[in-house]
């Protein structure tokens, strides 16, 4: 079966989904189970179908008892097939097939529906085995209360209890009944909460032995019921009873003996039996085990990249981290101890890491008294280094899960300079977005598979199911007898719901209100109610009291606050009638069975309730339930509604990943707690100078859930130093890598799941649809109202407009409006597919050739842009046809003199502005003034010389860009140039200039803020490179298509955000005290008599980002949602008390809670419904395409075809054996495999040479290394030197031996070159060491001998020109972003992230910002200085930020990178991997296809019968079928044509069919093998297609010619 790519997944999820839900619930009724029983003819029937392993046993009696008859059956049945198994031995028969267990019956799975309920007697006791397959084994089955199978040994358990015995079924009866089992899952959860208690109490002791001795009990019950070893369902078979064994046994160890840190490890053991004793987590466990299987591949390319590149890094960085600034030393000190002396080191205010500097140009710089000396320990405890192989790969394996790696950076640039940039641009775009996105497509594809055996699971069932049905009917007419019910199923399974006498009178007469039904005034109240205006009335008071909800903020002034709580009233009485209203208008039976109604209700009670209790103290907290008044949209706007579904389905259907990932976070935090809380009391003062503990650790369990919870979301490096330095390092290493892999694992799987889940498709129910209706009828109706109006005052007919079309969706008629999702609040809609979007260039290009026959036919009677269809150098008509109705001097037609000299001038216009040196001349002016703008740092006023010539190249740019727009205005007439974006982005960069230019020249202040939107000329190559345009064409469109879910999901932040406002508005603030005084501070009063008190340092602050109004909480969540700068929030939140008062260190732990809830609901959900809308728009592109071609060009496309078309063809070049006995002798050597394999594992060994150097590594050591490097460069000669010598010119023709040829190329410079190199220029010696280095990529040979690793990394190879573009489209944006942050905050004071290498100042320093905000890192840094004011900075000097445009600025770059990378991603993981899955025959088929044209050298598709055996004898595995063979070729029952000929296709299909098993899908297979053939030979075929081409036309200018005498013999 051909394996489904991710497209078509994605497509049909939803169809998959209800497919196993329908199967799940199939289930025969009693009168089908009766006659499928008693109808001997009918099972026989069913039998010849191939359905035995779906029917029960013969006979009325599905259920037997196990008895002692059974077992005498039994022994009776094994007894018959010894002999027979004897006999076929004795007479040398061939070995049968041997039968497998039933799928549908194994142990722990659901009774299936062919078998119905059985009765309760048949519940709880041994029952006679259903599978065929256990009926010669001593095995019998039970069924639980949930008809689950568990099947026993019948032999004695323990040789004691036989299967009849007493006590053994009394323990069987325990084993599985639910009360158990609950009873032990409350142990399970008690012990969990055990684990939790910091200090045990003396009551604990005996719960922990009533516990264990529980857990005892437990393994009894469960050993006298299966039985302890022999046998294959007994107790020790279960993996997970091995479990039990451990935790009782380690229980009276850890009594007995004294185990250390070991036994909080054992101690959190029971916490795992939570896994077995919920079915469901078990299964998901299996799941993601099987997940992990198959990551086999990935994983060992990933740890390929990250040995490889730590080694290059731990040559290039070693003991770079240790240079510090110190206090130049005097001739009196001990140089050693001057050095290793922490007093000696620079540190800058606030910082507890010593500064780094560097000695080159680029690198950091010490203060005045220092100097840059090698010494000291490395930064962060010493755990930051690149000192050894493991610290480096440490740091490798931070990078790629982008961990902090912003300050390890920083640290790099400062030590070794700003051009070692460029290796962590390689890191981070191997090691985290290639790598990173390979691993979730391989989990990706692991998941779509399991989902698709499930589906076909599902789907054979109620195939199996239909066709047992339908043969039961056929029966029924064949005996005349209606024992079938012919109602529909549905109708039958309501009539079988019990339904209580009682419950039906008493919804008859309290609930059921039709006393009224004729009434008047109810009949006048559902007709309000139903009113679409009623709709939209609730509507506007919704999103008005949303509105007045979002104004609070503080400080609130008196009369501000009385407005809001009047208003609060206001809307809570008019949605208290509004549901009083709908009571009595549709009664409670209809209220209550619409979701909605209830949740208004439930929400107007509270609020009515809190008008009652709002002086009451400790209520506050239900003003907080006014704020679910925003869900109330969801009604109205489908998009939320689908994000709430979202929300709400992972809760419900995917409970399973939820409870699965909630387990691991519990299980590491009391592991976490149990293992090294002691250590972090005990050793606090190793990493706290006070001896506190820090905030977050593992001391209790609440801080070690936060912990665990934090390296959920992506921090893990920073606690880890901290438990190192406190527990040792093999621990935590061991640890925190467990912690890593599992958690991330988990949450890709959870994260993979809500993705196919996404709800984008979901059925709305018919409330929902039926308030979408009325709200679009109800804004229908005014917009036509307006419309109205407006004719009427304009005096002229109405027209039709687009409103409505705005409203309802293109292409959707009026009768299909409830059958349909739409978005209803969407106003501003394209149609416009992004391939027909042209650059402004394009556009003028195609104004002559393409003009459009409607316009010549509406504006031929004016004169305007007239021309004959024949003359297409006339350019298109100027403006638009209301221009020339409204002013006819327009028309040129009007002065004959004058219109020859107007089209002349246009024509040479348009040859001017299409042609392509003008066209490169301005791209390359482009490229200029952008270049220009980039020297503008802060360094530009010394230099005068260069500021005036900027100067005047900035007014001769200007005046080319404008006779640019001038020239194309003539060619192109505004209609064309006003009627394209890209012309339109022309146009505003055009405008921007000159204001600029004037501004600079007439001196007016006003006009100078358009001197920095000059930033956005580099924009407008965009348009100028065809990859940059495809990418912003394809974010572009991507954009409209996510605006409402955007929107949506800011609505839900803005929940998120009021209730943020509501708890922390006003509750940061803080008496900060900078004087070496400390004074004791406890609110706002006491800090200010500080202050009247000459402290002048002090001063009540408040943090930049906080939630004091619904504004800056959208930025506090936005820093939380990207996990930046978010534990500065949560920490001042768990900290604050009441407004005005002086926090206190963790006065409220339980408010970190709001956080995490926020990163699970509005961070998690919101980013997955994102990413579904984006594959939603790349699937709905690429169906357009209908080929590979998101986010790439027509030539990278045709490129991408080639690579496909080269890694299809496994030919290899044949090259002859030489005649001389020497170079024949060499060339057999070096043709052997094992000759390869050889120097692959030299390449190995000196990849291992290259691990074992360290930074204190002695000369004895060095020397070692470095002959075994010559003598590894001499092997490597040597072998290229024989290859040489044995393959002659023919070495060249293999690009792997021209990769080993410039690696030795390399090897020999950098052994001759590198002494001199680093003697005489120390400028390059970064780029030698690279040079030195290349050997290590020998390695890379490894892959030649792995298939699965090998695909990985061609999949990447042909992702490279969708990355290049989406690349360069992004280093365009982030040249922009550079050039504008140059000109707004190049003197911004430095603070926090931003100091001499992060900053603004020069534009390489604003490129390394930028660079760190792609992957969103130290974004929150940069914010805090950008929003600085007084007193952080001084105003007079100019070093303040600009809050604003800050915020714009950061923001909209982290929205745009969080785009480009998402998609980056998505091209990896989705498009490639797609390709990958359809290709998944396509080398069978090119080796068959090699080999076919030996057979067949004129491709005909056909050869001789006679050659059949040959044929398939010289194809390889797995197609080969190996001579002697006339038997299987006979067998393969291929069809002839004439002259006994076999056709190509037949047999293709009948040997992959035979390999594969693709018979279900033969139509499909048949036809894309066939367009594969004819591919490959379309030279023929297009020979063939000229030929008859050249015949038609002859023979119809022959009929043409003499149609009379053609007529004639006719």
């Amino acid at each position: 079966m051909r394996r489904k790519t991710f497209w078509d997944f994605w497509g049909n999820s939803k169809e998959q989904e209800e497919v196993v839900r329908r199967a799940a619930q199939l289930k025969p009724f009693t009168s089908e189970l009766k006659m499928l029983l008693g109808n001997g003819a009918l099972r026989a029937q069913l039998e010849n179908s191939k359905m035995v392993s779906l029917l029960p046993p013969a006979g009325t009696n599905v259920f037997r008892h196990f008895t002692p008859g059974s077992l005498k059956e039994i022994q009776r049945c094994r007894e018959v097939q010894e002999k027979e198994q004897q006999k076929r031995e004795d007479e040398n028969i061939s070995q049968v097939t041997v039968a497998n267990p039933a799928g549908d019956l194994e142990s722990g799975k659901p009774l299936p529906f062919i078998f119905g309920d059985p009765s309760p007697e048949f519940v709880n006791t041994p029952l006679e085995d259903l599978d065929p397959f256990y009926q010669s084994q001593k095995v019998f089955i039970v069924l639980d209360g949930q008809k689950v199978i568990h099947r026993f040994n019948a032999d004695p358990a323990c040789y004691m209890l036989t299967a009849f015995n007493h006590v053994r079924t009394s323990a069987i009866k325990v084993l599985l009944h639910s009360f158990f089992r609950a009873f032990i899952l409350l142990t399970i959860l008690t012990n969990c909460v055990f684990m939790t208690v910091q200090e045990p109490l003396k009551q604990t002791r005996i719960v922990k032995f009533a516990i264990i001795a529980i857990y005892a009990i437990e393994v009894l019950v469960k050993v006298a019921a299966r039985g302890f070893c022999v046998g294959r369902f007994t107790f020790l078979r279960d993996p997970w009873n091995w479990l039990d064994l451990v935790i009782i046994s380690t229980a009276y160890l850890t009594e007995m003996v004294n185990l250390g840190s070991l036994s909080g490890f054992l101690q959190v053991l029971p916490a795992l039996k939570l896994i077995p004793a919920l079915p469901s987590v078990k299964k998901t466990l299996g799941a993601l085990t099987r997940v992990v299987r198959k990551m086999n591949h990935v994983i060992a390319l990933s740890l390929g990249c990250l040995i490889v590149l730590a080694a290059l890094e731990l040559h290039n960085f070693m003991g770079y981290l240790r240079s510090k600034c110190m206090v130049i030393p005097s001739s009196n000190d001990s140089f050693i101890d001057h050095i290793t002396d922490p007093a000696n080191y620079y540190y800058l205010p606030g910082h507890t890491e010593a500064q780094l500097c560097g000695n080159r140009s680029d690198a950091g710089t010490c203060p005045e008294g220092f100097i840059c000396l090698l010494g000291g320990p490395n930064p962060n405890y010493g755990y930051t280094n690149f000192d050894s192989f493991g610290w480096a790969f440490l740091a490798l394996l931070r990078l790629m899960t982008q961990d902090f790696w912003e300050d390890l950076f920083r640290l790099i640039l400062h030590s070794g300079g700003k051009s070692y940039t460029i290796n962590f641009l390689a890191d981070i775009l191997l090691a985290s977005f290639s790598l990173g996105s390979l691993i979730v497509a391989v989990i990706a594809v692991a998941f779509v598979e399991q989902k698709q055996a499930e589906t076909a699971e599902a789907e054979q069932r109620s195939k199996d199911y239909a066709e047992i049905v339908e043969t039961l009917k056929k029966q029924e007419k064949v005996d005349g007898s209606g024992g079938l019910d012919e109602k529909p199923r549905s109708e039958r399974e309501d009539e079988q719901r019990p339904c209580s006498p009682c419950c039906s009178a008493f919804t008859a007469i309290f609930i059921k209100w039709t006393c009224c039904d004729g009434c008047r005034p109810k009949q006048l109240l559902h007709r309000v109610v139903s009113d679409p205006f009623f709709d939209l009335f609730v509507v506007i008071c919704l999103l008005l009291n949303i509105t007045f909800m979002a104004m609070e903020h503080f400080p609130l002034t008196y009369q501000f606050e009385e407005m809001l709580s009047i208003a609060a009233l206001v809307f809570t009485m008019i949605f208290a009638v509004e549901v009083a209203l709908r009571f009595l208008a549709t009664g409670p039976y209809f209220f209550f069975q619409v979701g909605w109604n209830i949740f208004d209700m439930v929400i107007a009670v509270i609020t009515v309730l809190e008008l009652g209790l709002m002086f009451i103290s400790g209520l506050s907290f239900l003003r907080l339930v006014c704020v679910m008044r925003v869900f109330r949209l969801a009604r109205w706007w489908p998009n939320f509604n689908a994000l709430l579904k979202l929300i709400r389905s992972s809760l419900g259907v995917l409970r399973r990943f939820t409870l699965l990932l909630l387990i691991i976070i519990f299980i590491f935090a009391a592991m976490g707690f149990r293992i090294f809380g002691r250590d972090y009391k005990e050793n606090v003062c190793r990493i706290s100078k006070d001896c506190s503990l820090p905030r977050y650790h593992m001391a209790d369990f609440i801080h070690a859930f936060l912990l665990t919870f934090r390296v959920l979301c992506g921090e893990w490096i920073e606690t880890m130093w901290d438990c190192m330095q406190v527990a040792g390092e093999p621990a935590c290493l061991f640890f925190y890598a467990t912690m890593v892999v599992v958690t991330k694992l988990a949450l890709l799987n959870l994260f993979l799941a809500l993705l196919i889940k996404s709800p984008n498709g979901d059925h709305q129910t018919a409330s929902e649809v039926e308030a979408q209706k009325n709200l679009r009828v109800a804004l229908n109706r005014i917009s036509g109202a307006v419309m109205g109006v407006k004719s009427q005052v304009l005096g002229h007919p109405s027209k039709k407009t687009g409103w409505k079309a705005n409203l309802n969706p293109p292409g959707l008629k009026s009768d299909e409006l409830d059958k349909k999702e739409f978005l209803t609040l969407t106003f501003v809609n394209t149609e416009e597919p992004e391939s027909e979007v042209k650059t402004c260039d394009e556009a003028f290009k195609s104004a002559s050739a393409n003009r459009d026959a409607n316009e010549e036919n509406n504006h031929g009677d004016s004169g305007a842009g007239l021309r004959k269809p024949d003359d297409r150098d006339t350019p298109a008509q100027c403006f638009c046809d209301q221009c020339y109705r409204c002013c006819p001097v327009l028309n040129m037609n009007s002065c004959p003199a004058g219109l020859k000299i107007w089209s002349n001038w246009r024509r040479m216009c348009v040859s001017v502005v299409d042609n392509k040196y003008i066209e490169a001349f301005v791209t390359f002016v482009i490229l200029l003034s952008s270049c220009a703008l980039a020297v503008e740092d802060i360094y530009l006023e010394k230099r005068v010389v260069l500021r005036s010539v900027l100067e005047y190249a900035d007014y001769v740019f200007t005046c080319i860009f404008v006779l640019e727009m001038l020239l194309k205005w003539f060619a192109g007439g505004f209609k064309k140039y006003f009627t394209d974006a890209w012309c339109w982005l022309d146009f505003v960069v055009v405008l921007i200039s000159l204001l600029s230019t004037f501004a600079t020249l007439l001196g007016v202040p006003q006009l100078k803020a358009f001197t920095s939107l000059r930033t956005l000329r580099p924009l407008r190559l965009l348009s100028r490179f065809s990859g940059t345009k495809v990418v912003a064409t394809t974010l572009f469109g991507v954009f409209p298509a996510i605006l409402d879910v955007l929107l949506a999901c800011l609505t839900l932040w803005l929940i998120f955000s009021i209730m943020g406002v509501n708890l922390f508005a006003g509750r940061f603030y803080s008496c900060v005290n900078g004087t070496s005084m400390k004074q004791d501070v406890n609110n706002k009063t006491e800090c200010f008599m500080l202050i009247n008190s000459n402290y002048s340092e002090v001063r009540w602050h408040n943090p930049q980002v906080n939630f004091d109004n619904v504004g800056m909480g959208f930025l506090s969540l936005l820093q939380v949602a990207t996990v930046k700068g978010w534990l500065d929030l949560m920490n001042s939140a768990m900290d604050s008390k009441q407004i005005d008062s002086q926090p206190e260190y963790e006065a409220n732990v339980f408010k970190s809670f709001y956080f995490v809830f926020f990163i699970i609901l509005g961070s998690f959900f919101t980013f997955n419904f994102l990413i579904s809308t984006i594959i939603e728009h790349l699937k709905w592109q690429k169906a357009k395409l209908g080929a590979m071609g998101i986010f790439m060009t027509q030539d990278q496309m045709t490129l991408y075809d080639s690579l496909k078309a080269f890694s299809q063809k496994k030919t290899q070049r044949s090259v002859p054996r030489p005649q001389n006995k020497i170079q024949g002798l060499l060339f057999d050597l070096v043709t052997k495999d094992f000759f390869d394999i050889a120097f692959t594992v030299v390449a190995c060994i000196q990849v291992l040479v290259l691990m074992v150097g360290t930074w204190d590594e002695s000369m004895e050591k060095v020397k070692i290394i470095n002959w075994i490097d010559f003598a590894i460069i001499v092997i490597f000669t040597a072998e290229c030197v024989l290859k040489l010598i044995a393959l002659r010119r023919h070495y060249f023709a293999f690009g792997w031996n021209i990769f080993d040829f410039v690696l030795v190329v390399l090897f020999i410079l950098g052994l001759v070159l590198g002494d001199v190199v680093d003697k005489y220029f120390t400028f390059t010696r970064p780029f030698f060491s690279v040079i030195r280095l290349t050997r290590i990529f020998r390695v890379l040979h490894l892959f030649r001998f792995a298939k699965g690793v090998r695909r990985l990394l061609y999949i990447l190879m042909r992702s490279l020109p969708a990355l290049f573009n989406i690349g360069l489209f992004l280093s365009l944006i982030m040249f922009t972003f550079c050039v504008f942050g140059m000109q707004h905050f190049a003197y911004v004071k430095k603070r926090a992230l931003m100091d001499d290498v992060f900053n603004f100042e020069t534009f390489g320093n604003a490129f390394i910002c930028m660079f760190t905000m792609t992957t969103l890192a130290g974004w929150d840094g940069l914010l805090r200085p950008i929003m600085s004011g007084p007193p952080d900075c001084d105003p007079d000097v100019g070093n303040c930020g600009r809050p604003v445009v800050g915020i714009l600025f950061l923001t909209s770059y982290v929205i745009m990178s969080f785009l480009v990378v998402v998609n980056m991603y998505i091209v990896v993981i989705l498009e490639n991997f797609n390709m990958a899955a359809e290709e998944s025959i396509d080398e069978l088929c090119e080796m068959f296809y090699d080999t076919w044209e030996r057979f067949d050298p004129h491709a005909s598709g056909l050869i001789h019968s006679s050659q059949l055996s040959d044929f398939c004898d010289s194809l390889k595995e797995p197609l080969r079928i190996a001579k002697p063979n006339g038997i299987k070729v006979s067998n393969m029952d291929l069809p002839l044509v004439p002259e006994d000929k076999i056709h190509y296709l037949d047999l293709l299909l009948a040997l992959t069919a035979k390999v594969q098993g693709m018979s279900g899908e033969r139509d499909q297979l048949k036809a894309r093998m066939e367009e594969k053939f004819k591919a490959r030979h379309q030279a023929i075929n297009k020979r063939e297609d000229d030929a008859a081409i050249i015949i038609q036309r002859a023979y119809r200018k022959h009929a043409a010619q003499s149609p009379v005498q053609t007529g004639a013999q006719n």
